[in-house]
């Protein structure tokens, strides 16, 4: 395997999909004015994937009512989230099987790599445990009956709220749990 140079490439992706998601709301949640589309987009990124390469592109809109009490709102498109995590310039669905191959199939960072340039991922052992970890912090804030039982251990020591957080320093989603 030949070594590659140490700085970040540049990649480009001949023959990829294009996608234009547009903001899902029409009106103003709080005036229920019709929302104008900006002529920016929020965001714009190659997102890999396990089908190919993507090019994603988000759409926003903005309340321009006077009378509304939140004029010049911006509203954005949800739906990028669905391909890929904010910062994140890889799908979901290959977290998915990076957290599949490693949890169940107990592959090792280096093997799941090498599989996932064979499909044509442009990936480094680097960030497959970057991704890794993506992965496990979505799994972690899924799951309801953690957040029932730790609500309920508060509430057996006398303990106040729980609280939720999540920060992206570093660019790396961490989930923190603390009892206030």
């Amino acid at each position: 395997m030949d070594k590659l140079p140490r700085h970040r490439p540049t990649r480009h992706f001949e023959k990829q999909q294009r996608l234009l998601i547009d903001c899902e709301l029409n009106v103003c949640p709080h005036c229920g004015a019709e929302l104008k589309p900006r002529h920016s987009r929020h965001m714009r990124k190659n997102v890999q994937t396990l089908k190919g390469p993507v090019w994603v592109t988000g759409k926003s809109k903005k309340c321009v009512n006077p009378e509304c009490s939140h004029t010049g709102e911006y509203y954005y498109a949800s739906g990028v989230c669905l391909i890929s995590l904010p910062f994140s310039t890889y799908g979901l669905d290959v977290l998915a099987y990076i957290g599949w191959r490693h949890e169940h199939e107990h592959k090792q960072m280096g093997e799941i790599q090498s599989e996932l340039n064979g499909r044509g991922v442009l990936v480094n052992n680097r960030n497959v445990g970057k991704l890794y970890r993506q992965f496990l912090a979505l799994l972690g804030a899924l799951q309801e009956p953690t957040k029932r039982k730790l609500e309920e251990t508060v509430r057996q020591h006398g303990g106040g709220d729980l609280g939720y957080g999540c920060s992206a320093a570093g660019r790396l989603w961490e989930f923190a749990v603390c009892v206030v």
